[in-house]
């Protein structure tokens, strides 16, 4: 907001005027102002309006500047002593005119021109004498001629002082109309034509100050009436540039303003805003007692939808406790109707001249009061350098608050202005991004401390009195409304110790720090909440707070599970070594616990344990479930080691340091085994996983192959040192079968599909040779040691026959194929020349002499035979019946005498 109104004039066409430090003096008097520096003349813009239509009659005025270097004769002397004349009045008229605290600053706008005119006559009337005396004997024409001009322009500087701003110059406010030039360029013109040729004594002088000051007069008069709108003047100078958001050679733009004059701008142009990365926009609501934009509402929606956080501006024209009540209830109205959220950013407008008052901080400190009782808590003050009542207005909230107007005539990202102040308005001609709808000028700032953020975000609207004794999120922060339904600020103690703190702006602290009186350090975390406990941050820092959430300093805190850390003056827990009483040491790791019952690996991987004393052990230590460990007298721990302790006992430490425990490979596949105990086993039996049995010897090695022991036992053990279990095993060709005990088997084993086979005395399988069991049962176990079933040849034409039980048949008939055997007492075949047969054999069978029917039963090996009837055909039996039958209780089964 560059003192604007709410006339809509076209920005394009308007001129603008600049302050500068370098020794320039700017001078306003009504509508026109000069320097004496370069012959430049000096321009000034006629800022937009909010909703009056610009008077025609608005006229540009021109002046010629007076120069220092003009010259009515031919004595370069009285050049020179002129142009030191001259200068000397330029800078005590410019001192005059920036003197906040003079005479005219006390005075209304009407009377300002003529007080200024006064104090700037006698400044004049005392430099002219000086001239006078420095150049007796130089043209006094020039220098009367000269020190006119100056004296006319500081009147002009003064008035403009009185009653407009000069580095901003523009004014806001909707009732400006016309900007009446005529009969101000007709005053000034006068006072220039009768400085020049009257002022050639003191008396002239006065009358041509007098003059000057009917002018100032005439022009603050015909000012008034257009509410103090400066008026445009043209120059010989460059305008004011004009540049795009988006420019870095500029300064950030975090905050555009708007008013109705920005009333053409689309949600595009808002979204543009955005995506430029300016965050706020802050947007005219009201002026003085009745007005109200009418776009205000559609501009804060737009700026909403686009993402950006919007804040409110009232421009003010109140100077009475009166009036500033009423323009606040004007502005409350606005809020009030549309539901505004209390977190809104408001501001003051406080530039235009009906505000001079000495009561300046009252009233606008009553104004703030109206919109406090509605809740409307969140303050600033737009101002600028040259408002009269400057400090008084900022004294309501504070520098930190203050939005402040000046613009430098080329802005530059390089060149930062009122850093100190919470936000800085520095250009009204930045154009929008490319592609904008909208191509007017718009005002734009830079916020140096978050300011214009400290808002209600993009929740710009909300429900009047919705949250009570509870929390609201309004954007990213988190405020907490109490039984009032207003914000709180300060410490909030809540719950079981929960501790939480809200800012002067209401929002809740999360991830900082807070000092408090006595130099006390809270942290609130990322919920809201004081912590308390350790806080890790940063690279590997540490700090403590109490359970009254104040941090740790110069102390120890012992934390978990006895966990000591050492808290040092900055609050940070220390790390690394400490040594202290009589060489004694005690250690912090990089996680700032004091070592103690730990371990600590120091260079060249030694290891240390310190113990519950912190102190570095010495000796076998006991720990865990059932581990031990050793140091040496040097307090290193015992690794990949044997270690021999009383009575021979034999520890192996392993690469961790732990004494081992099970099973240990070592050297060519040879293997030892230590205890629960840790102790090394000789002489005795180990059962691992899976009931796998080892045997160590007493060298403490695990044995492989044979080992008798007991009476006459054996056993064997594998190359993997594991204990044979029923299986075989071949050493030297001869075969041997442990069984699920481990030890080696002697006699008859049967196996696998009615196989048998047999082993000796000395558990060694048969092979190729007899066994006769009990009730001289004769087996016979052939080349792989399973004995034989079927008839077996051997010796000399010899013929034996084993049955499906393996044992030899003696004393009984076996038919193999077509073939009949006997089989006799020795278990050998009978011999015959020629095979009989069965009928043969039944015929030489002695039976009754008159039987003529006879039953045989053969039995076939088991309880299985085969019945047969025969019947005496003369002297020979022929088989009539043939039937299958079993021996024992089942007989013949159904088979009887005529079947």
């Amino acid at each position: 907001m560059n003192f604007k109104t709410h006339n809509h004039i076209n920005a394009k066409t308007t001129k603008r005027f600049k302050l500068y430090k370098s020794g320039k003096l700017w001078l306003v008097a009504g509508v026109t102002f000069c320097s004496f520096v370069g012959s430049a003349i000096i321009n000034d813009q006629i800022a937009h309006a909010d909703t009056v239509t610009v008077a025609k009659t608005a006229t540009t005025v021109t002046r010629t500047t007076v120069s220092a270097d003009s010259k009515t004769s031919n004595d370069s002397a009285s050049s020179d002593t002129v142009s030191t004349t001259a200068n000397k009045v330029a800078n005590t008229a410019s001192n005059i005119a920036h003197q906040p605290n003079s005479a005219t600053t006390n005075l209304n706008t009407s009377q300002a021109a003529t007080a200024t005119s006064s104090t700037t006559t006698k400044a004049a009337s005392s430099i002219l004498s000086q001239a006078d005396s420095e150049t007796a004997n130089s043209n006094t024409s020039q220098a009367v001629t000269a020190t006119s001009s100056a004296a006319t322009e500081a009147v002009s500087s003064a008035a403009n002082q009185t009653g407009q701003k000069v580095s901003s110059s523009n004014n806001k406010s909707h009732e400006a109309t016309a900007h009446t030039t005529s009969a101000a360029s007709g005053s000034i013109n006068q006072v220039s034509s009768t400085a020049i040729k009257s002022a050639t004594s003191t008396e002239n002088t006065n009358k041509a100050t007098s003059v000057a000051s009917n002018a100032a007069k005439h022009q603050a008069t015909t000012t008034k009436k257009a509410d103090l709108n400066l008026t445009t003047v043209t120059a010989s100078t460059p305008e004011t540039d004009v540049w795009t958001i988006g420019d870095t050679t500029r300064p950030r733009v975090d905050v555009v303003d708007v008013a109705s004059y920005q009333s053409a701008m689309t949600q595009s142009d808002y979204n543009k805003l955005k995506a430029a990365g300016v965050k706020t926009v802050i947007i005219k609501t009201t002026e003085g007692t009745g007005y109200t934009n009418p776009v205000a509402l559609a501009q804060a929606k737009m700026a909403n939808a686009a993402g950006l956080n919007v804040d409110f501006y009232h421009y003010a024209t109140f100077n009475t406790a009166d009036t500033a009540q009423m323009e606040a209830t004007n502005m409350a109205n606005f809020l009030v109707k549309n539901n505004v959220s209390k977190k809104v950013l408001l501001f003051a407008d406080m530039e235009d001249a009906k505000t001079y008052t000495v009561n300046a901080t009252a009233d606008l400190n009553t104004f703030w009061s109206v919109l406090n009782a509605l809740g409307y808590t969140n303050h600033g003050v737009y101002t600028s350098n040259t408002y009269l009542y400057r400090d008084a207005v900022i004294k309501t909230v504070g520098q930190s608050r203050v939005w402040r107007a000046q613009y430098p005539y080329t802005p530059s990202a390089n060149n930062l202005w009122n850093t100190d102040d919470g936000a800085w308005q520095f250009s009204s001609t930045a154009l929008l991004p490319s592609g904008s709808d909208y191509t007017g000028y718009i005002d734009v700032s830079i916020c140096y401390n978050g300011l214009t953020e400290d808002s209600a975000g993009t929740n710009t609207f909300s429900t009047p009195n919705e949250f009570v004794n509870q929390y609201h999120w309004e954007g990213n922060k988190l405020y907490f409304y109490g039984s009032n339904g207003q914000p709180i600020t300060g410490f909030r103690h809540y719950g079981n110790n929960k501790l939480e703190y809200y800012g002067s702006d209401h929002a809740q602290y999360r991830n900082r720090y807070l000092t408090a009186a006595n130099n006390q350090l809270y942290y609130f975390g990322s919920n809201g909440d004081a912590i308390t406990g350790l806080r890790h941050y940063a690279n590997n820092k540490l700090e403590y707070y109490g359970t009254d959430h104040i941090q740790y300093r110069n102390r120890y805190a012992t934390v978990g599970n006895n966990k000591l850390y050492y808290f040092g003056s900055n609050g940070d827990a220390i790390s690394g070594l400490r040594h202290y009483g009589n060489n004694k040491l005690e250690f912090y790791g990089t996680d700032h616990i004091q070592y103690r019952n730990r371990y600590y690996t120091a260079a060249k991987n030694k290891l240390y344990y310190f113990g519950g004393n912190g102190d570095a052990i010495t000796g076998l230590r006991h720990y865990g479930h059932n581990k031990l460990e050793y140091y040496g007298n040097d307090h290193v721990q015992y690794r990949n080691r044997y270690y021999t302790a009383a009575k021979n006992r034999l520890y192996y430490f392993g690469s961790n340091g732990d004494a081992i425990s099970g099973l240990r490979h070592y050297g060519n596949n040879k293997l030892e085994f230590y205890g629960t105990d840790h102790i090394q086993y000789r002489n005795r039996y180990y059962t691992a996983a899976k009931n796998k049995l080892y045997y160590f010897g007493d060298n403490g090695d695990a044995i492989t192959g044979l080992r008798h022991y007991g009476n006459n036992k054996l056993e064997y053990y594998g190359a993997d040192h594991v204990q044979y279990r029923n299986r075989y095993a071949t050493v030297n060709n001869q075969l041997y079968y442990f069984g699920s005990n481990g030890d080696a088997i002697t006699g008859l084993r049967h196996y696998g599909n009615n196989k048998l086979e047999y082993y000796g005395a000395d558990h060694v399988q048969y092979r190729n040779r007899y066994y006769t069991a009990a009730k001289n049962k004769l087996y016979y176990f052939g080349g792989n040691g399973d004995a034989i079933t079927g008839l077996r040849h051997y010796g000399n034409n010899k013929l034996e026959f084993y049955g499906t039980d393996h044992i030899q048949y003696r004393n009984r008939y076996v038919t193999v194929g077509n073939h009949r055997y006997y089989f006799g007492s020795n278990g050998d075949a009978v011999s015959t020349n020629q095979p009989q047969t069965e009928a043969d054999i039944i015929g030489s069978m002695r039976v009754a002499q008159k039987a003529q029917q006879i039953v045989t039963v053969v039995q076939n090996g088991g309880s299985t035979a085969t019945l047969k009837l025969w019947q005496k055909q003369g002297n020979t039996w022929r088989n009539l019946l043939t039937s299958s039958s079993r021996i024992g209780n089942g007989g013949i089964g159904n088979s009887h005498e005529g079947n």
